[in-house]
């Protein structure tokens, strides 16, 4: 089996969306693993429960996109790696504005995520930031409640 991985600095995407990248990319042939996924401490556990840890994972920030495949030819892992950054880089919206009820186009909300706000803004990504804590328990609340949003 063949272990690579791609880390791509300050650049936030939607958890979800990886999720479902993830899963997709999964399901290809010679492909036993394949993770989209922002490298957060929660992230780190899972990567290193699955395996897939690796030290340059290890010292990711938050902030940045942590790509993993084990495959089971390093051609694959490599072809899987181009793949799901395809994926990862095109329009997440299908090339339509999603818009509010004012008509105007609405990029990103940041709920309380300061980590993520300058990696965004980096990338030129509008930013409305509203500073929330989630209650105890409520991260899986605010997912399910993202899931069908999408």
């Amino acid at each position: 089996m063949a272990l690579k991985f791609k880390i791509k600095e300050n650049y936030f995407q939607d958890a979800l969306r990886l999720m479902r990248i993830s899963k997709n990319v999964r399901e290809s042939d010679g492909v036993k693993n394949a993770v989209a996924v922002m490298a957060t401490d929660k992230a780190k556990y899972a990567l290193e429960d699955a395996g897939l840890m690796t030290p340059q994972i290890k010292e990711a920030s938050g902030s940045d996109l942590v790509i993993a495949v084990e495959a089971n030819t390093n051609e694959l892992a490599d072809q899987t790696i181009e793949q799901i950054e395809g994926l990862v880089s095109s329009d997440a919206s299908g090339g339509r504005a999603s818009s509010d009820i004012i008509g105007q186009e609405i990029r990103v909300v940041n709920i309380g995520l300061d980590i993520f706000k300058e990696a965004l803004e980096a990338q030129d990504v509008k930013v409305v930031q509203v500073d929330w804590e989630v209650p105890a328990k409520g991260d899986e609340k605010v997912i399910n409640v993202l899931k069908k949003m999408y």
